[in-house]
């Protein structure tokens, strides 16, 4: 991989936020069963990207993606680093063209300015090392009550008050982002907070709403079964089918897409991923994308990104 410089961050900006993948298949160009008509995608699949002038391009980027391009652990912002050119240019193109919904991004992706700027920012965001100590989920047991994670999933700490009422979530919210390796744990903590009576009145919706355990064995037979071939054998993607790398990805970031493309927020997803995962439960879905996202990128997953030999990266 190619270092990077630090840029100049512009506080604000949201020019990126959550613009590729998360585990969608996206169709090539070539098929074009469902994926992107916009024609400045199309044009610019066919230039070669120029990373040195895709860094300057970047620098609107930094703010949220940092400037590593590594995102942040909640996963509202991905990690972009390494993703290939040709899933970014699709996804930056299909948010200008409104063919997905990503309102607080949108003012920001229309900053670049037809198929040669989208060519040389995604190139350059390829280039970029990927974080090597990626953000994974609990692999096992994990109860939590929080709300980092309300855009991630239907379970949140604020959806609890409305099950279990004020007084009880006035002491439920003593236990906010603190985790629990074990259920057992956890039952311990919720015994010497609540009354005998309200434990066993709210046992059930509180634990749905903590439980944020996944399973990596069952995660591995759902990837195997319905991930490998779009996305590769250790999640490294296709840059000639467009498919995303999910190998590293933020983990919350991953189950926020996920349960986006199910209730079909995520408008340029793949039908046929749509109608795949409906089944999925919870447990599936986060169990899935924490195996997912353990994966390493191996060299000769990448297209090779044209530079010259005097060129500083």
């Amino acid at each position: 991989m190619m270092r990077f410089k630090a840029f100049t961050q512009k506080v604000g900006v949201l020019f990126l936020i959550g613009i590729f993948f998360a585990i969608t298949p996206l169709i090539g160009a070539g098929a074009n069963q469902w994926g992107t008509k916009v024609q400045e995608a199309l044009d610019a699949l066919k230039i070669d990207g120029d990373p040195i002038d895709g860094e300057d391009l970047y620098d609107i980027c930094a703010a949220c993606h940092l400037p590593t391009a590594w995102g942040d652990p909640a996963g509202t912002f991905p990690q972009l680093a390494g993703q290939h050119a040709t899933v970014l240019i699709k996804q930056i193109a299909d948010i200008r063209a409104g063919n997905r919904d990503n309102p607080t991004m949108f003012p920001f992706a229309i900053q670049i300015e037809g198929a040669q700027d989208l060519a040389d920012v995604s190139a350059y965001i390829q280039t970029l090392e990927m974080n090597p100590n990626p953000i994974t989920g609990p692999g096992g047991p994990s109860f939590i009550l929080s709300n980092l994670r309300k855009d991630v999933s239907p379970y949140s700490l604020d959806t609890v008050e409305k099950k279990v009422g004020k007084e009880v979530f006035k002491k439920l919210k003593t236990l906010e982002e603190q985790e629990f390796k074990t259920k057992a744990d956890f039952m311990v903590k919720l015994k010497s907070l609540l009354t005998p009576a309200e434990l066993e009145k709210n046992r059930a919706d509180i634990l749905t709403h903590a439980d944020w355990t996944t399973d990596l064995n069952l995660g591995k037979k759902l990837y195997e079964k319905n991930c490998v071939e779009c996305h590769g054998d250790h999640g490294q993607g296709s840059y000639k089918d467009y498919y995303p790398v999910i190998a590293g990805q933020t983990y919350l970031y991953l189950v926020r897409q996920f349960n986006w493309i199910k209730i079909g927020k995520r408008r340029n997803a793949n039908p046929d991923m749509v109608k795949q995962i409906n089944g999925f439960s919870q447990l599936d879905m986060r169990s899935v994308v924490d195996y997912a996202g353990r994966f390493k990128m191996q060299e000769g997953d990448w297209k090779k990104i044209k530079v010259d030999d005097d060129d500083d990266f």
